[in-house]
């Protein structure tokens, strides 16, 4: 393991996670240089599983927590990490493959940040013949446009990598903050990943693409809780998925359900409270 790395790269949880999750290398496009890595875990018998996008830049092994945890509870979890394309309507179409190449009708997407823009593009485009059956938005955006551009953004990608992480480590705070945070930080900056954290006026914008949609807070979780608040993550993705239970687009093996969740999706009647009999007389 290279020396300087992460917290979370030296964990047991994350050596384990690579160690029995096998990485992937799809090519979907004419060009063989564009490769789609994939990680896939869980029951292949579910033909509609959870697909996590990441970040900017990202690596599919950012949602290693999600794929352990879910994965073992019975759920198939999907995580991609795409090729470079230079326009979102290449890359729906370069996903739409991929789609296809795994034998995936429909799909329940989890993007963070540019992966959550991503799959909104993906289902805008492909509204007509649906492939996304839900989607999870972590910190994305509904629009490019709120981004500033600058002079300098046609340079990145001749910068040496000490100079990007250089830039982007100058956009994190400098105030003290917890150590699980801390530690998604130098994770995720190690993959030299996408940055700063969106305003407020930003997420309003999200919010009034979908007014019905459920919200879930954190308090905290920095840029990146699918890392640093995992737990929070994963449980409010299994009760996002919960409702699909024992139906054709569950993310779920029918195997795996326990009784209660058979109960709250109907396939077992629940059970009926004990009767109480009292008296009003004190027996003599």
């Amino acid at each position: 393991m290279a020396a300087g790395a992460s917290a979370i790269t030296r964990s047991q949880e994350y050596i384990s996670f690579r160690s029995s999750v096998p990485l992937k290398r799809i090519v979907v496009d004419n060009d063989d240089e564009k490769e789609w890595l994939i990680y896939d875990a869980g029951p292949r018998s579910v033909q509609c599983p959870l697909v996590c996008l990441p970040p900017a830049s990202g690596t599919a092994d950012v949602f290693f927590k999600q794929i352990l945890t879910l994965s073992s509870l019975g759920y198939r979890v999907i995580s991609v990490e795409y090729p470079v394309y230079w326009t979102y309507g290449e890359w729906t179409e370069g996903f739409r493959r991929l789609l296809d190449y795994l034998k995936l009708d429909e799909v329940h997407i989890f993007g963070a940040s540019l992966g959550g823009f991503l799959a909104q593009k993906f289902a805008e485009m492909t509204h007509k013949s649906p492939r996304v059956h839900s989607l999870i938005l972590c910190n994305a955006f509904a629009d490019t446009s709120v981004f500033q551009q600058t002079s300098t953004a046609s340079s990145f990608w001749v910068m040496p990598a000490f100079v990007l992480k250089k830039m982007i480590m100058n956009n994190f705070t400098t105030q003290e903050v917890d150590e699980d945070i801390a530690d998604s930080i130098d994770f995720m900056v190690e993959r030299v990943f996408d940055d700063c954290a969106l305003s407020q006026p930003v997420k309003e914008e999200l919010y009034k693409c979908y007014p019905d949609a459920k919200r879930a807070h954190l308090k905290k979780g920095g840029n990146f809780p699918y890392l640093c608040r995992s737990a929070d993550v994963n449980l409010y993705l299994q009760i996002h998925l919960r409702q699909f239970m024992g139906k054709r687009f569950s993310a779920m093996d029918p195997k795996c359900m326990t009784e209660e969740d058979m109960v709250s999706c109907g396939l077992l009647p629940s059970a009926e409270p004990p009767s109480v009999v009292s008296s009003d007389e004190e027996d003599e």
